[in-house]
């Protein structure tokens, strides 16, 4: 495995002060004519139209780049879930250089899109040269290249590199928004040091759980294995009142069955939930993603197994960070406060919102209203 250096997340201040007093980035403010006249820009409705080798060449090389822009995770999303694909690309010289996937999600009960770099999961650019020029390129033809239903182009992104880029953004028309946090747990630092960190109740519920006749086993991904951790995330979601991905989703997954872990929860010999995290044994990163536990066995402290199980997982395979996913950024929210009593470093998703329609703005009020007084955003 090649370890990644690790990178110095800003704290919460700090962004604050640079999303709302950004500094100015010659780099991208005073462009080269000469070297964007030499890049071409081309848009593709489909993954099918891409070299998997060229486009993972560029992720892997790119500072922002990261699984979900993966070649794979494209293709899971456009034909597991169906949703219509707008990717730019850019070459220089015939090279392939800067791509930016976007795909066509529908609105939350509205009959209208957005435009999304990238859900599920994140996106946002990303390039191996000429970036500032590159993302300029992108945000310009952004406006045509949206679908007629979609009244918003958002970037949704969890690399901190994108923050020096708020000022480019914010130039083509962007507004930052909030979007979430997720906690990261050093795995380098072995998992007794990560138990110590947890608080005191949630070291608990792990040492109950397993006293319980208990086995977690690293499953094949195989169908009949996805299509059992499915029946058991779906049920789960329904508990709490969520939409679960589809199992044609999960299954196309296959394709990437490398960077995808799926473990299974056993107590007493019967099958009692599992997870499945994305992982990219280049930079030692595992993503935390889904998790369904059968009703029946939540007395059993099976999530706390199951995450323990992850860690462990990950300490005796050499990886160096776990993400344990999206969740809100309310610190009344349960999700939120759950996966804090890990005692992971909490840090921030990133976002931009750029209009599309004249519709958009009267949208953006409504919903700014509603999550002032109701609740926080969804993923």
């Amino acid at each position: 495995m090649v370890s990644n250096p690790s990178i110095e997340y800003l704290d919460s201040d700090s962004i604050m002060e640079f999303i709302l007093n950004p500094v100015e980035r010659d780099s991208f403010l005073t462009m080269d004519e000469d070297s964007e006249d030499s890049l071409q820009l081309d848009v593709v409705d489909t993954v099918d139209d891409i070299n998997k080798d060229e486009w993972n060449g560029v992720v892997d090389r790119a500072d922002e780049g990261c699984l979900f822009h993966k070649y794979e995770w494209l293709a899971a999303v456009e034909h597991g879930l169906d949703q219509p694909a707008k990717h730019l690309l850019i070459e220089k010289d015939t090279n392939l250089i800067a791509l930016y996937p976007n795909f066509e999600v529908e609105y939350e009960k509205a009959p209208v899109t957005r435009l999304t770099s990238l859900y599920p999961g994140f996106g946002g650019p990303v390039a191996t040269t000429d970036s500032s020029v590159c993302f300029s390129m992108f945000a310009e033809h952004i406006p045509n290249v949206s679908p007629t239903r979609a009244i918003v182009h958002k970037i949704r992104a969890k690399e901190p590199e994108y923050l020096g880029y708020n000022n480019l953004f914010k130039t083509h028309g962007y507004r930052p928004t909030r979007d979430g946090c997720r906690f990261l747990l050093d795995l380098t630092e072995g998992y007794d040091e990560v138990l110590s960190k947890m608080r005191s109740s949630r070291r608990r519920r792990i040492r109950k759980g397993k006293e319980n006749d208990y086995e977690i086993v690293e499953e094949e991904l195989s169908v009949d294995n996805i299509r059992r951790f499915h029946d058991a995330y779906s049920e789960a979601m329904e508990r709490v009142g969520g939409t679960a991905f589809p199992l044609s989703f999960l299954t196309h997954l296959r394709r990437m069955e490398s960077s995808v872990l799926l473990l299974s929860l056993y107590i007493d010999g019967e099958y009692a939930g599992g997870a499945i995290e994305l992982t990219n044994e280049n930079t030692g990163y595992i993503n935390g993603w889904l998790m369904g536990i059968p009703e029946e066995y939540y007395d059993y402290n099976a999530s706390e197994l199951l995450y323990d199980g992850v860690i462990n997982w990950g300490v005796e395979n050499g990886y160096e960070t776990y993400d344990m996913g999206y969740t809100s950024s309310d610190a009344t929210d349960g999700l939120y406060t759950y996966k804090k009593s890990f005692g992971g470093e909490i840090v921030p998703n990133f976002s931009w919102e750029r209009s599309c329609s004249p519709v958009w703005p009267l949208v953006r009020t409504g919903r700014d209203l509603y999550w002032s007084q109701i609740k926080s955003p969804s993923v």
